[in-house]
């Protein structure tokens, strides 16, 4: 199952989009990442920029859904799958380990097991980036800020978990640990952005 999670995550739809019907080599463009974000920035096109979006976040979202519902598994072993699923996209062996930043196939994982998490998630962001404006540090703070939030109100959150995770001894352990390995993920893809950020405001 993790291996099929990893190829089905590791599917490049920003660089099959962009090499299709653009021509172009998305790992040469822009920023290079192989998502959303950069696609629009590519194209100047909301409609791929959707696309790709609405894909990305589906790949996470399905499968983890069949895994939690109909698969028949030890539920509580969903988070390695759920992590070669994001870790597929975010290095995708279709395009040398290189990928995507991860935010739209880990909202689609998220959103399989706590809907509340992808809201909580958002409303952090886009607080931020009011504050900050700043894309990817206020990615990297939202992030950070993400798994405290289950600590705080867990009481609220755990009432929202599929109804597949029923059967989870420790929902709140589960939760949190999970939650914690998928924004750690994303945030490794995040390192070399901040980097540029520190250097560029040391060089000015």
């Amino acid at each position: 199952v993790c291996v099929v999670f990893y190829l089905i995550g590791s599917f490049p739809t920003a660089y099959v989009l962009i090499r299709y019907k653009y021509k172009k080599n998305i790992l040469n463009e822009g920023s290079g990442n192989v998502g959303a974000r950069n696609t629009f920035d590519i194209t100047n096109s909301k409609y791929d920029g959707a696309v790709v979006l609405f894909v990305d976040f589906f790949k996470g979202l399905i499968p983890i859904l069949w895994y939690l519902n109909y698969s028949g598994l030890d539920i509580q072993m969903v988070v390695f799958p759920a992590l070669f699923l994001l870790s597929g996209h975010n290095f995708s062996i279709w395009i040398k380990f290189r990928g995507g930043r991860g935010l739209a196939t880990a909202a689609g994982i998220m959103a399989a097991i706590n809907f509340t998490l992808v809201i909580l998630w958002l409303i952090f962001y886009f607080i931020l980036n009011k504050l900050i404006r700043n894309v990817h540090i206020s990615t990297v703070i939202a992030l950070i800020l993400l798994p405290f939030s289950i600590v705080l109100l867990q009481d609220y959150i755990l009432k929202f978990n599929n109804p597949g995770l029923r059967t989870i001894e420790d929902p709140f352990r589960f939760l949190f640990s999970i939650c914690t390995a998928v924004c750690i993920i994303i945030l490794v893809k995040h390192i070399f952005p901040i980097l540029e950020i520190i250097h560029k405001n040391v060089d000015s």
